[in-house]
């Protein structure tokens, strides 16, 4: 009896007791890169790489959520097996509605899930303003782009990588002098609480990320100037008509 007392001890000290757990993203036919898996229990923050795989501290019975503009947010609880062996999640992708969340929502969450589906149309209705579609049809815009760029620089090949919601995230959350919150709220006036919506917007931007190299911090924050004010205006659109 003893011997079982300390076992299911030690078992509860180790499910107690944060570690690092780790997963796979996927949505119906591959998986995903760029997700952001936030545990809310202790506010770390993680995100999929290019093959949809994350880590991220976490013990037994902490929540889990995932974000992404694409795609619907969803909150897993940490079970014991999580802890032994890599765990998947599937992404659902948000329909192109302007219905309102109606189950085990709050009411901040409800807007948030409209002002995102607003954006999402926005993106349909708009596509020659963003650099991606969020079905993942071809991007007639950027295609002709490319092609005129590879005729112009024959003996240069460049691969375009589009700035990323977690190259956001870092870059604003580091100690930048120009780049931080400051900037956000005060002279780009993002509402706080839509600063990672704003990210995400940013991201569906396609913003080349060589702007974040060398000395290019005035033609990136021009981008950022530029998103920020179809965001605001969105954003400003959307409440007119709550």
């Amino acid at each position: 009896m003893k011997q079982f007392y300390l076992l299911f001890i030690l078992f509860s000290s180790i499910s107690l007791t944060a570690q690092t757990i780790s997963g796979v993203i996927y949505n119906a036919t591959s998986t995903v890169e760029d997700i952001k898996i936030e545990n809310i229990s202790n506010k770390n923050i993680a995100f999929t790489n290019k093959n949809g795989e994350f880590s991220i501290i976490a013990k037994v019975s902490d929540t889990l959520k995932t974000s992404s503009l694409f795609y619907k947010s969803q909150n897993i609880i940490v079970e014991p097996s999580y802890l032994k062996e890599p765990f998947v999640i599937q992404l659902k992708e948000t329909e192109n509605t302007l219905e309102e969340v109606k189950i085990n929502s709050t009411e901040k969450e409800k807007i948030e899930s409209n002002l995102k589906n607003v954006i999402l149309e926005d993106i349909k209705n708009n596509p020659h303003l963003y650099g991606r579609m969020p079905a993942g049809g071809l991007d007639i815009i950027k295609i002709i782009g490319l092609v005129a760029k590879l005729f112009k620089n024959k003996n240069k090949a460049e691969s375009f990588v589009p700035v990323s919601y977690e190259n956001l995230d870092s870059l604003f959350n580091g100690k930048h002098q120009l780049f931080n919150d400051t900037l956000l709220t005060e002279t780009l006036e993002i509402e706080k609480d839509k600063k990672f919506l704003f990210f995400e917007f940013v991201e569906a931007k396609s913003i080349d990320s060589k702007l974040l190299t060398g000395h290019k911090d005035l033609e990136f924050l021009e981008n950022i100037i530029k998103a920020s004010e179809e965001f605001n205006t969105i954003v400003k659109n959307f409440k007119r008509g709550e």
